[in-house]
Formats: C-alpha cells, sequence, structure tokens
C-alpha cells in the first residue's frame, strides 16, 4: 500500500528532475501577458464624462470622482483618482463604465518602493495611459474618439430599423 505511493512520488520526481526550469528572471525577462489579463487599469481623459458610475460600481472605493457642471450642461472632471493600494484589480469598473474611458490592461511593471506612490491623480493617470499606448504602438484614434455610449448606439441602431 505505501510502497505503490512511494514509487509514485519518485517517479513523478524523477520526470520533473531533467525537465528545463521554467522560471522567470523578472527584471530582466518577461513572460508574455495574455490580452485579456487583469494587469492595470488605463484611464482616457478624452473618452470620460465624469458620470462616476466606474466609482459607484467600484466594491473597494478606490476611484475617487468629483466633478463641477460647466455652463453647457457637461460636466468637468475636477478631481480623478484611483487609489491602487486598495484596487483588487477587478475590472468591474471597466465593465460599469459606458463610455470605456476606464480599460483593464496596461503594464505588468508598476512595483514601486514607496507605498504612497500607488496614489495617481488624473494628470498620472494620463500620463500613465499615453506611455502604455506609445510602448505598444497602439492606435491613438481609438481612444480618442468621441464619447458615445455604447449602449446608447445599439439602441440608435434598433430605432433605425
Amino acid at each position: 500500500m505505501y510502497g505503490k505511493g512511494i514509487a509514485k512520488g519518485l517517479a513523478m520526481t524523477a520526470k520533473h528532475l531533467f525537465r528545463k526550469p521554467v522560471t522567470v528572471q523578472f527584471p530582466e525577462e518577461t513572460r508574455p501577458i495574455p490580452a485579456r489579463a487583469r494587469t492595470n487599469l488605463l484611464w482616457f481623459d478624452e473618452r470620460c464624462t465624469g458620470c462616476s458610475t466606474c466609482a459607484q460600481a467600484c466594491p473597494d472605493g478606490c476611484i475617487l470622482v468629483q466633478t463641477a457642471p460647466n455652463p453647457d450642461g457637461t460636466l468637468e472632471k475636477v478631481r480623478y483618482e484611483i487609489d491602487f493600494r486598495l484596487c483588487m484589480y477587478c475590472g468591474l469598473c471597466a465593465e460599469a463604465c459606458p463610455y470605456e474611458a476606464i480599460q483593464v490592461g496596461g503594464r505588468l511593471d508598476d512595483a514601486v518602493y514607496v507605498f504612497d506612490n500607488m496614489y495617481r491623480d488624473k494628470h498620472a493617470l494620463t500620463v500613465f495611459a499615453r506611455d502604455y499606448l506609445r510602448r505598444t504602438r497602439a492606435a491613438l484614434h481609438q481612444v480618442e474618439t468621441a464619447a458615445v455610449p455604447l449602449v446608447q448606439t445599439s439602441i440608435e441602431v434598433g430605432q433605425s430599423k
């Protein structure tokens, strides 16, 4: 009874003994990151209307949106901040945003030595998103399109039939 289990364990050890190790030396080498991985949050100021649905959908409460009304009826984003110290990268804010102003993606190498540097305001978030787009050579015209909610577009298409 015990001899068969020990033999299976030793066979598994011998099988892995001659394999190439899968350890990645992180700063020098990086693994390919899947496209749908929840690595970071990208926020695009051009698409954001300040509706704060992302802040309402966040279970951790790490998104702060403060707006002020403009004379033309739109909202001016006075403050937009994400506290990545609290964020669990669930992606619920990206799912809730009807304008795709906040998206899951971005680089994974944003480790910091000072814990307070993980609190980013709208200027740092914009620089972070632009840097990611520049590094990945993503098309800027996709980000700078007009802020039209996806739900409204599908309704309008349905009414035109």
